[in-house]
């Protein structure tokens, strides 16, 4: 099970979450030119649901190495320097993240100091945000395991 999740936990919630905001979306349609109405909830999920799918898909693109890089220079360098700037990438990278944890971590610990209600939903705007710092530490954790896994392979190759 837990080799599952580490294989498809974010293509797994990224799925449930496109359904959700298609779910939705064909929803409003149907209600506003069929009955003239509209859901004031369904607005909201298809929004958190975008949000959740769009960094939960960059955790996974991390795990898979999939974001976008200019490879073609590093493939022509010599070895050690090549590994040399994957890994200034990617510690530039871990920082950057890590100041949007820090950052957002910040912005949500004002939303528990208030109370801020979705209108749509009537929930607290907290348990939202949560998602952005818990999917931001996912990524350093995937990236992590990238390093990790490069290790063990006996740094075959290059970690992309």
């Amino acid at each position: 099970m837990i080799g599952w999740l580490d294989r498809h936990f974010e293509e797994a919630v990224c799925g449930v979450c496109l359904c959700a905001i298609a779910t939705c979306v064909m929803l409003q349609v149907i209600l506003r030119y069929l009955f003239a109405t509209a859901a004031p909830w369904a607005e909201e999920i298809a929004v958190y649901g975008m949000i959740f799918a769009v960094y939960l898909g960059a955790s996974m693109a991390v795990r898979e190495r999939s974001h976008i890089r200019i490879t073609l220079l590093i493939e022509h360098l010599p070895r050690r320097l090549a590994v040399a700037a994957v890994l200034l990438a990617d510690l530039l990278w871990c920082g950057f993240l890590i100041l949007m944890v820090y950052l957002t971590g910040l912005y949500t610990r004002l939303l528990f100091e208030v109370t801020y209600i979705s209108p749509g939903l009537g929930l607290e705007q907290k348990w939202f945000q949560l998602v952005i710092p818990a999917t931001l530490i996912l990524m350093l954790l995937r990236m992590l395991q990238v390093y990790w896994r490069w290790g063990r392979s006996g740094f075959k190759g290059l970690p992309l």
